[in-house]
């Protein structure tokens, strides 16, 4: 459950990167989890794409009632994704955050 939840996750990222025209250099697997490497966007571009892959995750937990551990499985990725350590979607949506300012 946990796999499918961040490959989903990552497939908000993709997602939101085609439909901004952010162009995805490669995607891979390594010890933390499935990743993805793309062009430089604008920060409010960068922003949109942080925030996708944890709100993919959030809507999936909405199964809760049908696949408890499914969601259960959506719940830790988007609070593992979120904190802002670096790396991690939730320091990228800090670092925007930051820079808009």
């Amino acid at each position: 459950m946990g796999v499918l939840a961040m490959v989903l996750h990552e497939c908000g990222h993709l997602a939101a990167a085609a439909a901004l025209g952010v162009r995805i250099k490669r995607v891979g697997i390594q010890w933390k989890g499935i990743f993805t490497v793309r062009e430089q966007g604008t920060v409010r571009q960068n922003l949109i794409i942080a925030l996708a892959g944890p709100s993919v995750n959030l809507l999936l937990i909405a199964l809760g009632p049908w696949l408890p551990m499914f969601s259960l499985a959506n719940l830790c990725c988007v609070l593992v994704n979120m904190l802002p350590i670096k790396g991690s979607d939730g320091f990228r949506v800090a670092d925007c955050w930051r820079r808009s300012r």
